[in-house]
């Protein structure tokens, strides 16, 4: 598996920050309530800068302190009238967004406030974690849970004939995730969901706009371990080590984002998309800042909408992120003046200053403003805060000025990040299949699955076999209910493919059925060699020996059979190729004889022969796909098929499938964890047309996940029954996920395949 490595920029460049802070200096000196001087230079932190003096002084926000604690408002409409009215919906962002900030504020008023917030009600929380929580609503209800916890979440979840209050909290006396699910207007709920841990130190939660819940855990063996909550019970999707200092955490489930608080190094963000790459990037770094709170305002409260804030003891402030901004707000505990002119002499004063651990981000009542709660680790008090109608507006219509337009997260902050080109009559041509069986994972950590192979057993085609590398030391085989059934510790192989009815040379010259075998051919980089296995008619490989070959570092390689005769093409990282014929004596004994050299220009590794056209495709990684007519061992190879959009390098796998009469080449798109459909011309083998991609999504029903990275594919038309009567597609998957394990395979009725294909084909102009 060759993985893409990309620098990433976190924020932009000190250029574009001081090309944006002109903008924003308006916008800033009139959103600071507390601003003295209006003119002051307002400036974005850096993700390796610290918060400046003058900076905290002229960014201030007021603060009201909490007389029960920590306290939250969910708000909610009447059911019934949301029903009545489709468009009084808060997670619809209908605002315009080339219009001015005043303008989008009225917008977003209008649609926000006037219909989300119409008929409102509140239901109250209280969390304390050595009492217990509270909850009350407007309609009078009240209800208390007993006990020790903290806050994952708290948000009203809406469907189409429902809302309710997701509750999440970890339970410091027995140490489980609870989960509860709270009628918004009677306060009931049955038995929460639980999940016992190795403690907690840090937990959140967020729903998806599709309903999802998600939930995070950073456990005390410094695991982040991610759930959701699926069909009434916990789905464990991934866990893996993201080691000590992680205090808080804080998910947007709608744009996959994952924040966390590093007292050690600043706040990290993650993709929470389980198919994606384990890659933290550290988003912000302020020199003897320990962070230790983060929050997003709720990913139900504006689906697709990303703020985020982070605080730390060491600064009386908060940080706020938006798509183009992180700005620092000092903030001032001014409780107990009553003068605003006194609250703005003391702004510098020591004595207003906290020292915050914990941040939360909700909307007002009113769904005009961003309002914020933070906690004072000295006094034990907590506080709120409100933004400025102005600023809100700006952070809720995302805009950070009246010039910027709205963008991703993704697309401000990450230099290297694939945008799809809108251009390619392709883009839009990907077609969704999902897994039937997955095999059981391979004994060895890492990048050590590789490459499958298919055999279809003739008599009982339901005891066919998948063969497939474990490239760390094995070469296995699986039933088609993904079930191990033999390992064989020959070495490094890196590939396989199968070949039937090879003939085996007899003492006497005569041919019988006893004179020809199955076999399964695999590259091994323990000796550079070839290794050859007899596959007897239960399915069972007998190792028969070793190849050798003059290649450097042997990794990639395909066979074909021809009048009895096994032929088998190899490659090397440095490009070159090599075929040999292979012989097997009557005693067995395998060797093989040299008949064809020629290099690419790059380091190949899938290839697959069309033995109807007497075409082999092979794949360069880096560029494309090339094609060779094996009729003579003198033709040389043809460039027919660059990598372009929607295709991402690396491609690797490849793999023949028939649909109505027509072939297809498919071939792995490393770079987005898809694969590249090509239609090939009966007339003419060497042209390919692209006609789209197919993705591998996940089963969540029957807890298999989707693939991403796939390395190697194998695929076959051949009726083995149940599930697959029209056919196998097996891919290998790199990451190995819900839960997380070591990489296996996965496998995929040819009728799921055949039917995507057929899509993308009607979908041609």
């Amino acid at each position: 598996m060759t993985h893409q490595r990309h620098t990433k920029v976190v924020f932009k460049t000190k250029a574009t920050a001081a090309a944006l802070s002109s903008v924003l200096l308006s916008l800033f000196s009139c959103a600071a309530s507390t601003t003295s001087n209006s003119s002051a230079d307002t400036t974005l932190v850096h993700s390796e800068s610290q918060p400046q003096e003058a900076e905290i002084q002229n960014s201030a926000l007021p603060l009201t302190k909490l007389t029960n604690g920590l306290s939250l408002a969910l708000h909610y409409q009447n059911y019934a009238k949301h029903l009545n009215n489709p468009k009084k919906d808060a997670n619809k962002d209908t605002y315009a967004s080339n219009t001015s900030i005043d303008t989008q504020h009225d917008a977003y008023v209008d649609t926000h406030v006037n219909n989300a917030y119409a008929d409102t009600h509140a239901i109250n929380i209280n969390i304390s974690e050595h009492k217990g929580i509270s909850l009350n609503n407007s309609a009078g209800k009240k209800h208390f849970i007993a006990g020790h916890y903290s806050l994952a979440s708290a948000e009203v979840v809406k469907s189409d004939t429902k809302q309710w209050v997701s509750l999440v909290v970890f339970n410091n006396n027995t140490q489980h995730i609870e989960v509860y699910r709270i009628d918004t207007a009677s306060l009931e709920f049955a038995q929460p969901q639980t999940k016992i841990t190795n403690g907690s130190e840090a937990i959140c939660a967020s729903t998806s706009s599709a309903g999802e819940l998600q939930i995070i855990n950073i456990d005390a063996t410094g695991t982040l371990n991610q759930y959701e909550i699926h069909s009434g019970r916990f789905l464990s999707l991934r866990d893996f080590a993201i080691g000590p200092g992680i205090k808080s955490c804080a998910i947007n489930a709608n744009t996959d984002t994952l924040y966390l608080a590093d007292e050690f190094a600043g706040v990290w963000q993650l993709d929470t998309n389980i198919e994606s790459e384990l890659a933290k990037n550290l988003i912000f770094h302020g020199k003897d800042v320990a962070v230790e709170g983060v929050a997003t305002l709720s990913s139900t409260t504006i689906d697709g909408l990303d703020i985020a804030a982070w605080v730390s003891p060491d600064a009386s402030g908060v940080w706020l992120k938006a798509p183009c901004l992180t700005q620092f707000f000092s903030l001032m505990n001014t409780a107990n003046e009553s003068n605003s002119a006194v609250r703005q002499l003391k702004a510098s004063n020591k004595s207003t200053s906290i020292q915050p651990e914990l941040v939360h981000l909700s909307l007002s009542e009113d769904g005009r403003n961003v309002s914020l709660v933070v906690d004072d680790d000295e006094s034990g008090d907590v506080f709120s805060a409100e933004l400025p109608s102005k600023l809100s507006a700006a952070l809720l219509n995302r805009q950070c000025g009246t010039n910027i337009e709205a963008t991703s997260p993704k697309e401000n902050y990450l230099e290297g990040t694939h945008i799809q080109s809108t251009t390619s009559q392709h883009a839009d041509l990907t077609v969704k299949v999902k897994p039937d069986v997955e095999t059981d994972p391979v004994e060895n950590h890492g990048d050590a699955a590789d490459d499958p192979a298919i055999w279809v057993n003739s008599n009982t085609p339901s005891q066919s076999r998948v063969i497939g590398t474990d490239k760390k030391g094995a070469l296995n085989s699986y039933d088609v209910a993904g079930k191990l059934v033999q390992s064989l510790p020959v070495g490094r192989v890196n590939n396989v493919d199968v070949g039937y009815k090879v003939s085996v040379a007899e003492a006497n010259a005569q041919q019988s059925d006893a004179s020809f075998i199955d076999i399964a051919v695999a590259s091994n980089r323990t000796h550079n060699s070839l290794s050859v296995f007899e596959i007897d008619k239960l399915g069972t490989m007998t190792h028969l020996g070793h190849i050798s070959t003059t290649l450097h570092d042997i990794y990639g390689m395909c066979l074909f059979v021809s009048d009895g005769v096994a032929h088998v093409l190899a490659n090397d990282t440095s490009g070159r190729f090599e075929r040999y014929r292979v012989s097997i004596a009557s005693n067995k004994k395998v060797d093989g004889h040299l008949t064809q050299s020629f290099s690419l220009p790059s380091q190949p590794e899938g290839c697959v022969v069309d033995t109807k056209t007497r075409t082999a495709y092979l794949g360069e990684e880096g560029a494309g796909i090339w094609a060779l007519d094996i009729t003579t061992s003198s033709n040389q190879p043809q460039f027919i098929a660059e990598i372009e959009a929607p295709v991402e390098a690396d491609i690797e796998g490849l793999a023949l499938f028939d649909v109505d009469s027509q072939t297809y080449l498919i071939a792995s798109s490393q770079g987005n964890n898809s694969y590249a459909i090509y239609h090939i011309h009966n007339e003419n083998p060497e042209e390919l047309e692209l006609m789209g991609l197919v993705q591998i999504a996940a089963d969540k029903d029957k807890q298999i996940d989707g693939v991403s990275e796939t390395d190697g594919l194998e695929v076959t038309n051949a009726n083995l029954g149940g599930r697959f009567t029209e056919g196998l597609w097996v891919v290998q998957d790199g990451r190995n996920v819900m839960p997380s394990e070591t990489q296996n395979f996965k496998l995929i009725a040819g009728t799921s395949l055949k039917d995507a294909i057929t899509k993308l084909a009607n979908a041609k102009p």
